[in-house]
C-alpha cells in the first residue's frame, strides 16, 4: 500500500462503519472504487476499505460496550431517525444473535447500530469479531464486486436488445404470475379450510389460460424469415446448438445431423418418417391439436437455430408420449461445392415433464439423454438406403449431469447422396 491514496479509501470505509458519522456519511462510493480500482489489478483499494470497515466496526463495539444504555437513550434522542432501526435491530440481536451480526450488513439501516449495540448488550467480543467479519466481506464485497463489474464494461451485462427480448418473450408469464399471485392472496387471507385448496386450482386455471393464450392466440410464433439462400457456409464454423426459445436463457439441444447436396425431405421419405405439424410453420387451432393428438401425431415444438424456428420436422410412428423425432434448418450453401446444406436435430422423446419453453412453463416431451443413440441409428438406416455417411468432430463432447439434459461425444453425421443412386 504505497499508493498515497489508500487513506482515501480507508477513510470511507472507517467513517461508514463508526456509529455517529455513519448516520450521515455513504461508504458505498469508496467500496465501488476499491472495486473499479480492483480491475487493474491494484488490491489497495479492497485492503483499505476491509480495513476501514474492521476497525470502525470494533470502535463502534466499545462504544457500545462503554456507554451502554444511555448511549443508546442519546443516539435516540438527538437523532429520532435511530430509533425504529434500534428497536429493530434489539430484536433481530435477541432472537438470532451471532447469525444478526454476520448478516447486519445486507439490512440496510440495521447496519448502522448493530455494533454499538451488540456491545451495549454485552455480546462476547470474539463472538462478536468472528461474526462482524463474515459480514464485512459479504457487506463490503457486494459494493467491491458491483464496482469491479462497472470498470470491465457494459460487455459484461446483458445488453438492452437482450433484456427487451427476454421481457417480450416472458411477459405472458409475467403477467400469470401477477394475476394468479393477487387472487392467492385474496383466497388466502379467507377463513374457508378450502383456501390451499383454492389457491392450487388458481394457480393451474391462471397456468392452463397462459399455456391456451400462448400456443392458439397470441402471436409467440411469428417470425421474420432471414435471407440466407446466398450465404456461403462452412461445416466447421456452423453453430451446432439449438435452443427452445429466443431469449438467451435456456438449456441449449444439439445438432447432430447434416445432409449436404440433397433435402431432408428426400432422407426422411426413404427412411419412412412422417411430417409433423408445427405451431411456427402451420396455424393450429385447439380443434386441430386435439385431433393430431387422437392420430398420436401431436405438433413438435418449436426449437431454433440462428434465431429461426426449423423448416421441417418428422417423426417415426410412436405413441403419445415416446417417438423420435427430428427437426431440420436450412443452413445455406457449403462454401467449397456451393451445395446446399442443411442442419437437423434428431433425438428421442420418452417421457412428459414441466419445461421452460419459449417463455412460458408447460408440460413438453423430455428427451432421452443419450442423443448418440439415435443419430448413429439414423446414420446406420441412411447408409443402408444408399447414403454416404460421414463422421466428423464439429460438437464438443458434452456430459451429462444435473446442469445438462443431454450427453454425447460431439460427432456430427454428414449425409450425402449421389444424383445418380436416386
Amino acid at each position: 500500500m504505497l499508493n498515497a491514496s489508500w487513506w482515501w479509501f480507508f477513510g470511507g470505509s472507517f467513517l461508514d462503519a463508526l456509529i455517529g458519522p455513519n448516520l450521515f456519511f455513504p461508504g458505498e462510493p469508496f467500496l465501488l472504487a476499491a472495486g473499479y480500482l480492483l480491475s487493474s489489478g491494484a488490491m489497495y483499494g479492497v485492503i483499505s476499505v476491509l480495513l476501514g470497515g474492521l476497525i470502525g466496526d470494533q470502535l463502534s463495539y466499545f462504544i457500545g460496550r462503554r456507554y451502554g444504555v444511555n448511549g443508546r437513550r442519546r443516539l435516540c434522542q438527538r437523532v429520532p431517525k435511530t430509533r425504529r432501526p434500534i428497536a429493530r435491530a434489539r430484536l433481530v440481536l435477541r432472537k438470532r444473535g451471532p447469525l444478526v451480526v454476520a448478516i447486519a450488513r445486507l439490512l440496510g439501516p440495521v447496519a448502522w447500530i448493530m455494533p454499538f449495540l451488540a456491545g451495549s448488550y454485552a455480546l462476547p467480543w470474539l463472538t462478536f469479531t468472528a461474526y462482524s467479519l463474515i459480514g464485512l466481506f459479504l457487506g463490503v464485497g457486494q459494493f467491491v464486486f458491483a464496482g469491479y463489474l462497472l470498470a470491465q464494461g457494459i460487455e459484461l451485462m446483458p445488453d438492452l436488445t437482450t433484456i427487451t427480448l427476454f421481457l417480450k418473450e416472458h411477459s405472458l408469464l409475467v403477467v400469470a404470475i401477477f394475476i394468479a399471485s393477487v387472487i392467492s392472496l385474496m383466497l388466502y387471507r379467507t377463513k374457508s379450510w378450502k383456501r390451499w385448496l383454492n389457491i392450487c386450482l388458481c394457480w393451474l386455471a391462471v397456468m392452463a389460460g397462459a399455456n391456451y393464450y400462448h400456443f392458439f392466440a397470441s402471436d409467440a410464433y411469428a417470425f421474420e424469415t432471414k435471407e440466407i439462400n446466398n450465404t456461403q457456409q462452412s461445416l466447421h464454423e456452423l453453430d451446432y446448438t439449438v435452443y427452445p426459445g429466443l431469449a438467451p436463457v435456456y438449456q441449449a439441444q444439439p445438432i447432430n445431423i447434416v445432409v449436404v447436396g440433397n433435402t431432408p425431405q428426400q432422407l426422411m421419405g426413404e427412411l419412412g418418417w412422417i411430417e409433423n405439424e408445427t405451431f411456427s410453420r402451420d396455424d393450429l387451432t385447439l380443434s386441430r391439436y386435439l385431433k393430431l393428438l387422437s392420430k398420436e401425431l401431436p405438433p413438435i415444438s418449436d426449437l431454433y437455430w440462428n434465431q429461426q424456428p426449423q423448416w421441417y420436422a418428422y417423426q417415426l410412428a410412436g405413441d403419445l408420449v415416446n417417438r423420435k423425432h427430428i427437426r431440420w434448418w436450412y443452413a445455406g450453401n457449403e462454401e467449397q461445392s456451393g451445395k446446399p446444406i442443411w442442419v437437423g436435430a434428431v433425438s428421442y422423446d420418452n417421457e412428459l415433464k414441466l419445461a421452460h419453453y419459449k417463455g412460458i412453463i408447460t408440460i413438453l416431451h423430455g428427451i432421452d439423454p443419450d442423443i448418440d443413440v439415435e443419430r448413429d441409428e439414423l446414420a446406420e438406416k441412411a447408409k443402408g438406403s444408399g447414403w454416404n455417411v460421414e463422421y466428423q468432430q464439429f460438437g464438443k463432447p458434452v456430459a451429462y449431469s444435473k446442469s445438462r439434459h443431454y450427453f454425447s461425444d460431439g460427432q456430427i453425421v454428414i449425409l450425402s447422396k449421389d444424383k445418380s443412386t436416386t
